[in-house]
């Protein structure tokens, strides 16, 4: 995490501390009842709506308006850091798919670039058989390969 995320996450951590303490106080002085009016929908499904009063603890009133704001608070906490998040997921993707993309691509790339060595080498054929290892016998007398020869340019048969 960067110098300027700690910075941000201390301060917004800090400010939520002292949100808290102030909700606490301020519930705590307030203990009386207050009159809250809604228009709701009347019970017949007639589009009328009826007037209807209820009394709420204004500190249950006021815990629910803190309870949405934390909500709020908090979400705005981590906004920055699931954006940065999802930066380093897209640009972790895009570098996976030009890694796909050129490993598709590298039987087709490695067929021109064994041509393009044939051709450095000035061999005519790119498919002979190749000896892995060499032992005393083929070191003293070379023998002539006795399998079915290639056939090579200008060749007749």
């Amino acid at each position: 995490m960067s110098l300027l995320g700690k910075v941000y996450l201390l301060v917004s951590l800090i400010l939520l501390a002292l949100g808290l303490v102030w909700t606490i106080a301020t519930l705590g002085a307030n203990t009386g009842w207050v009159e809250v009016v809604l228009w709701l929908p009347a019970g017949d499904l007639s589009p009328s709506l009826v007037r209807r009063r209820f009394e709420v603890h204004s500190a249950a009133l006021l815990a629910g308006w803190v309870a949405t704001g934390a909500l709020l608070a908090l979400s705005a906490i981590r906004a920055p850091f699931k954006i940065r998040a999802a930066a380093i997921a897209q640009r972790r993707t895009r570098e996976l798919e030009r890694e796909v993309l050129e490993l598709r691509t590298l039987p087709l790339r490695q067929e021109d670039e064994d041509e393009l060595l044939a051709r450095e080498a000035h061999l005519s054929d790119t498919r002979r058989p190749v000896m892995l290892g060499t032992s005393a016998q083929s070191m003293a007398a070379p023998r002539a390969w006795s399998g079915p020869q290639p056939r090579r340019e200008g060749d007749v048969g």
